[in-house]
């Protein structure tokens, strides 16, 4: 499915996800003024202004904190070209960037102006914009960015203790494998009391709700790029079986394993 946006906020007063979310676009955050507290993967850190994250599709991730300004692009993979997608990829795994002069600027201007345009009746506005993003993408790919990610800033984050980020870093590992609370009670040594509270303070939601996020995105991502069986697909995601598969991903998503198929390529 082609989809691209410009996606501009400002906040003057704290702003606080719900819970992690993810979608099936790659998000580009930039943050041009004030500072958010940011979870990506396994990893939680402080984000100041002028910085850059990338969000690949189907990866969980959140923010909160005070006042601030930015603007998202989102677009699809299939909206650029398969070697921005593969840029993109690999610059997500610097987890945060810094912008500087005069790159800066240059941003700034551009996604202000069409985030602007984006409301506009103009003709071919949208011809405009996926050229503007896949020209923004690749003046990225030509610059020398600085990774603003230090393992300390992970300390400074209220609310997250080391044993949470460790807990999400093994569940990213195996949610293909049976997890339960009394499994990462007796490897993490926490009480199942506060695992929950703990996991629930820093991340806004349950364990289990994390884990079948998880599963469920690896279930999407799979079925919009390969041809797998439902028992296949049950198996690599961490399903018990085939029927509990399909009638889980039905639940959640409101359409059954095979017809999302078809609607992604539908669209």
């Amino acid at each position: 499915m082609k989809f691209f946006e410009f996606d501009e906020v400002t906040l003057k007063q704290k702003y606080t996800a719900n819970e992690p979310h993810s979608h099936d676009f790659y998000e580009l955050y930039f943050l041009l003024d004030g500072e958010r507290e940011f979870f990506v993967k396994n990893r939680m850190f402080k984000l100041q202004g002028a910085s850059l994250v990338i969000v690949p599709p189907y990866v969980i991730h959140k923010t909160e904190g005070g006042p601030y300004k930015r603007i998202n692009i989102n677009v699809s993979p299939d909206s650029i070209p398969l070697y921005l997608s593969e840029y993109l990829e690999n610059l997500s795994k610097r987890v945060a960037i810094k912008i500087t002069e005069p790159l800066l600027s240059t941003v700034n201007v551009l996604l202000s102006n069409c985030a602007k345009l984006q409301k506009s009746p103009i003709k071919n506005k949208n011809e405009i914009l996926i050229s503007v993003i896949q020209s923004l993408i690749f003046l990225l790919s030509t610059q020398n960015l600085p990774s603003i990610f230090a393992a300390s800033a992970t300390n400074k984050v209220k609310n997250i203790s080391p044993d949470i980020l460790k807990i999400i870093a093994y569940i990213n590992a195996n949610y293909n494998q049976p997890i339960t609370l009394k499994t990462l009670s007796d490897k993490f040594y926490l009480s199942k009391v506060s695992l929950c509270k703990k996991f629930k303070k820093a991340m806004r939601c349950s364990i289990m709700d994390y884990v079948s996020h998880l599963r469920l995105n690896k279930a999407k991502s799979i079925l919009r790029s390969q041809n797998k069986s439902m028992e296949e697909i049950a198996a690599e995601c961490g399903y018990s079986s085939a029927s509990y598969f399909y009638l889980t991903f039905k639940k959640q998503v409101g359409l059954s394993p095979s017809n999302y198929k078809k609607d992604q390529k539908i669209k």
